[in-house]
């Protein structure tokens, strides 16, 4: 008997990693201090998701998904490929967390700020973020409608 799914196929993004899909995929990543960095062309559905775990690279990075403003430049350039325009790319942001201490000043912090200084410098409009808390969250990223779910503590706190 063969059945078809009406569930879109999740693709799990790793840690430092960066995957592309597009619709209906959805893509999916557990987040602490590291950001996540959704980025799409909005005339074609084609997008990626960035598990981003620092802000700079220290300008030898083999793993661009694992340093914001590598991810951002690779993501950029992905879909420039398939024949997007800097002015039809979008984003939204995710993570972030404090997970240790109670400094302003952190890893998460530094994370996002490094995320929309660049998704700013390269005119990729934001179109949501949810970031801080000090608990981890699993985002899912949704290729079909450009929703970015929010979970945790396994509930839906958020969609952007």
């Amino acid at each position: 008997m063969i059945t078809s799914s009406t569930e879109p196929d999740i693709i799990r993004v790793p840690m430092a990693g960066l995957k592309f899909a597009e619709s209906p995929a959805a893509l999916e990543t557990l987040l602490g201090s590291c950001v996540g960095i959704a980025m799409w062309d909005e005339r074609s559905g084609y997008g990626g998701l960035a598990h981003a775990m620092l802000a700079h690279s220290p300008g030898t990075a083999t793993s661009p998904g694992k340093f914001v403003d590598t991810a951002i430049l690779e993501m950029k350039g992905q879909l420039v490929a398939r024949g997007a325009s800097p002015y039809s790319m979008r984003a939204k942001l995710a993570g972030g967390a404090i997970m240790f201490g109670n400094s302003k000043e952190t890893v998460g912090t530094k994370n996002f700020e490094a995320a929309r200084h660049h998704l700013e410098e390269h005119r990729i409009r934001i179109l949501g973020a949810h970031v801080g808390g000090n608990q981890g969250r699993i985002i899912r990223f949704s290729l079909k409608d450009r929703s970015l779910q929010v979970v945790v503590a396994r509930k839906v706190v958020a969609v952007i």
